[in-house]
């Protein structure tokens, strides 16, 4: 797995996570993966996290039901994860990590990321999660004919 990078406007982040079937055989996905921010120490932040990404973005055409999907080897599957670093508590301090660790679906192993984008989740303590959505192959890509 891999971060693509990141958006931030306003205080409102999304970031972008790639994986990748590097094996011989089909993978499969359903639904949500799991997700956890850790510190600079690796422990984890207390956040609620969200299955859409409703809640943070409003309604997203990309963000509808799960849906399976199988991966050959070589495909690409993303999801996006969305917060707000909005500091609206001052009884509690900012929530900062440095990590992700993402489980493809809950319960599979795990693997730590560590974004280039900032992962302030101010004193919200909310992390939306987009379903996992299949890449179009590059064949088929309305880019790959130019």
């Amino acid at each position: 797995m891999q971060p693509d990078g990141g958006d931030a406007a306003a205080g409102l982040r999304v970031l972008s996570i790639t994986l990748v079937n590097c094996g011989t055989k089909s993978y499969r996905l359903s639904g949500y993966p799991a997700v956890q921010a850790l510190d600079d120490d690796g422990a984890v932040l207390d956040l609620r996290v969200l299955n859409g990404v409703t809640e943070i973005l409003g309604s997203m055409p990309w963000d509808g039901p799960p849906k399976p999907v199988t991966l050959r080897p070589g495909q690409r599957a993303s999801t996006a994860l969305a917060w707000r670093n909005t500091y609206d508590d001052t009884r509690k301090p900012p929530a900062n990590g440095k990590y992700l660790r993402i489980e493809p679906l809950a319960g599979r192993p795990a693997q730590t990321i560590e974004p280039d984008a900032a992962l302030d989740f101010g004193s919200t303590g909310r992390l939306a999660v987009s379903s996992w959505q299949l890449f179009p192959d590059a064949s088929t890509s309305p880019t790959a004919r130019r």
